[in-house]
């Protein structure tokens, strides 16, 4: 069985063969499952201008905390500009200037861009995830538990290599995403780390 690290150096391969793209380990993108609103907070679960921010969705998940305390500390991450940027989440210059930070922008899209097709793929296999198929109407936890059974299913059809329905494209985009607001906050180490890789200082 590969160790960690080695699934870690498989999945940089697989992101670098997209756009050239080094070092990254996984693509960052938030989509919406529409649910039947609990009773009891049911202001928390609905969508639109109070909404919960991607960033502050990610910052109270298991697998940024890993990143934040080292417990992965091998490769990045790239996520839109809804995202902080940080020394491990890399994201677009919001305002790029010359043209390596053009082709920066460029290549992070194209490669960014996979998460977002994985997301319609698997909507579109599983249509109870998919808001053509209408609302979830179960518990807020058995939707969780739904999503996350869907999703280990959809990686062992990929491991199998069971066929995609032949009526789904392959290439769709996730359409339902979660507002996409700019993440406003100070520049740290991850401008440092960006700046570098824009500027070819930081290698595949």
């Amino acid at each position: 069985m590969p160790t960690v690290r080695a699934q870690l150096h498989n999945m940089m391969e697989g992101f670098y063969s997209i756009d050239d793209f080094p070092n990254i380990v996984g693509a960052k993108d938030g989509t919406l499952i529409r649910i039947k609103s609990p009773l009891e907070d049911e202001h928390l679960y609905l969508n639109g201008p109070g909404a919960t921010h991607d960033a502050f969705i990610w910052a109270n998940s298991s697998l940024s905390e890993m990143f934040e305390d080292g417990t992965i500390d091998h490769g990045w991450l790239i996520g839109d500009s809804g995202y902080p940027l940080r020394p491990w989440l890399l994201t677009p210059v919001l305002n790029p200037t010359t043209r390596n930070q053009q082709r920066y922008n460029a290549s992070h899209m194209k490669t960014r861009s996979v998460v977002e097709r994985s997301f319609g793929v698997l909507k579109s296999r599983f249509r109870c995830k998919d808001a053509s198929a209408g609302t979830l109407l179960y518990r807020t936890l058995k939707c969780c538990d739904i999503f996350i059974a869907v999703a280990v299913l959809h990686n062992m059809c990929i491991s199998n290599r069971i066929p995609l329905p032949t009526d789904i494209d392959r290439n769709r985009p996730d359409q339902e995403h979660i507002d996409r607001q700019q993440y406003v906050g100070h520049l740290n180490d991850g401008a440092n780390v960006r700046n570098r890789l824009i500027n070819g200082r930081c290698g595949h």
